[in-house]
């Protein structure tokens, strides 16, 4: 097993000299691909891509049952997980980015005919969330987690590094 200290520390595109320049980057990538991400998505895993929202969202049936419960699709892009979250969900389904353009695509998939949102979507960096501690029931992440700055930056200190500080107490993760 790997100790903490030989981990990555995030992602780092190429030319990035810092953390805060890294996450520009990334920013800067997918502001660029998002007219095209859905279908290199779905190109790019021939179509798998549907199959393993599906099923994640299928895994997490117990939570996503739950009425009262709050459910966040972290780094939620064009917004398709957090659509196969909703479409089995009594869950509030709250989906974040730090994308402005790809949230722009994700709320427009996400309107239904009568003009109300399926899912709200809030524009947010995933490594410093406007959310409040233990705020959310669920949180999932589709492809996301790979571009981070820094994996560890969403913990806070003494918790499981697996687990957001937006996860209630009994939190369910699936990254």
């Amino acid at each position: 097993m790997l100790e903490p200290s030989t981990l990555p520390h995030g992602t780092t595109p190429e030319g990035a000299s810092s953390e805060r320049d890294a996450s520009r980057k990334v920013r800067e990538m997918f502001t660029r691909i998002a007219p095209r991400y859905d279908l290199l998505n779905h190109l790019l895993s021939a179509q798998m891509d549907r199959v393993w929202r599906n099923r994640t969202a299928r895994e997490l049936t117990s939570i996503l049952d739950r009425s009262d419960a709050i459910a966040m699709d972290l780094c939620c892009g064009t917004g398709d997980l957090s659509f196969a979250l909703q479409q089995r969900a009594k869950a509030r389904i709250v989906g974040a980015d730090f994308s402005h353009t790809m949230l722009v695509r994700a709320r427009k998939k996400g309107m239904e005919a009568d003009g109300t949102a399926r899912v709200e979507f809030f524009e947010a960096d995933a490594l410093c969330l406007p959310f409040a501690n233990q705020a959310f029931d669920l949180v999932a992440t589709a492809f996301g987690f790979r571009n981070l700055a820094n994996y560890g930056a969403h913990t806070e200190a003494g918790r499981d590094p697996r687990y957001p500080r937006i996860l209630r107490a009994s939190p369910r993760g699936a990254w």
